[in-house]
């Protein structure tokens, strides 16, 4: 008995360490900071991982390299477009030294009055980048590797980003690592608020009982299927995505015969800056496309795709375009 009394407070205290490492295991990321929770999803890894707030900040990007920043960043340099649209939501636009060519393209461009007005260098030769001395460079995913690794040789903070995303909540979550990793951590919070009450005020524009509209979403001669940002779009807004439903996964082709057998009540596609009015046009003649529900009802929307495109805060604007054509009463085809 004497034995028993003795062995078990040490067992019990093993026991409690054994549970407090396992709970840190499970909560804290590398490199120790605390997770922002979103969904795992079946393209890997969908955690942002992100450390302490206090400085130095680390984060783990997609990369799986830990990146540090040492103090708040007040020179950023935006490599990819998506990108561009980002930091632009969030920071000061002084603050950023360095863009995407596609932010100087009118097309496409949803910050060109900040370019223009600040006039950023284009990202593209990482030297010249690098001699612009900023604290922190954020590329993307997608982007070469060997502009991230002669970048990061430079001793200059590299983070590389996600930049194609399936779901709205990886946007907003993006905003607040964004906003982590360069300081404003108040500015993200806003932008993140505003995105969420954006994509919110566009699902309630649902009526209660409604029938779910199956939507189209078309990019030239490329329709929306499972795991896409439109997918997601869609289920929010309580539609079906006809593309999804027919098999599509991805942004795959797709002929105009097919279009007529699925039928959609709507189509949503894009179209360049001053030919949307062309685009509706063209699709309402087409032989196939004008025999579908979203034909011969008015149903088709052309947005502009400095609307149809964004993966970024600008996302939200397209949502809403999409409830208010659908739901709203109105047809916003044709508008720039």
């Amino acid at each position: 008995m004497h034995l028993l009394r003795t062995i078990v407070p040490p067992v019990i205290l093993i026991l409690l360490v054994v549970a407090i490492a396992g709970a840190v295991h499970t909560y804290a990321s590398p490199p120790g900071g605390l997770q922002l929770p979103v969904l795992e999803t079946e393209e890997g890894d969908a955690r942002v991982r992100i450390g302490k707030s206090l400085y130095p900040r680390e984060a783990v990007d997609s990369d799986e390299v830990t990146v540090s920043v040492a103090r708040p960043a007040h020179r950023i340099v935006s490599q990819y477009w998506s990108i561009d649209e980002f930091v632009y939501s969030i920071l000061p636009p002084q603050d950023v030294v360095a863009v995407s060519q596609s932010a100087y393209e009118e097309e496409i461009s949803n910050v060109l009055q900040n370019v223009r007005t600040f006039k950023p260098t284009v990202a593209t030769d990482v030297e010249r980048v690098v001699a612009l001395d900023p604290d922190l460079m954020l590329v993307s995913r997608e982007g070469r590797a060997d502009y991230t690794s002669l970048a990061r040789s430079s001793g200059v903070p590299v983070y590389r980003i996600e930049t194609s995303f399936e779901t709205l909540d990886r946007i907003e979550q993006n905003i607040r690592l964004v906003g982590y990793m360069t300081g404003q951590d108040e500015r993200a919070a806003k932008e993140a608020s505003r995105f969420h009450a954006a994509i919110e005020k566009a699902v309630s524009m649902r009526p209660p009982g409604s029938m779910k509209p199956r939507i189209l979403g078309l990019g030239g001669r490329y329709g929306y299927g499972r795991k896409t940002l439109f997918q997601d779009i869609v289920t929010k807004l309580g539609g079906i995505n006809v593309g999804a439903e027919n098999g599509i996964v991805g942004y795959d082709s797709v002929n105009f015969e097919q279009i007529v057998r699925w039928d959609p009540e709507w189509i949503i596609a894009g179209a360049k800056t001053g030919s949307t009015t062309q685009v509706l046009a063209t699709l309402m003649s087409d032989p196939a496309i004008s025999l579908t529900q979203a034909a011969r009802n008015g149903h088709i929307v052309v947005l502009d795709n400095r609307v149809f495109l964004p993966m970024s805060p600008y996302t939200s604007i397209f949502v809403q375009a999409i409830a208010e054509a659908v739901y709203g009463g109105e047809h916003a085809g044709d508008k720039p």
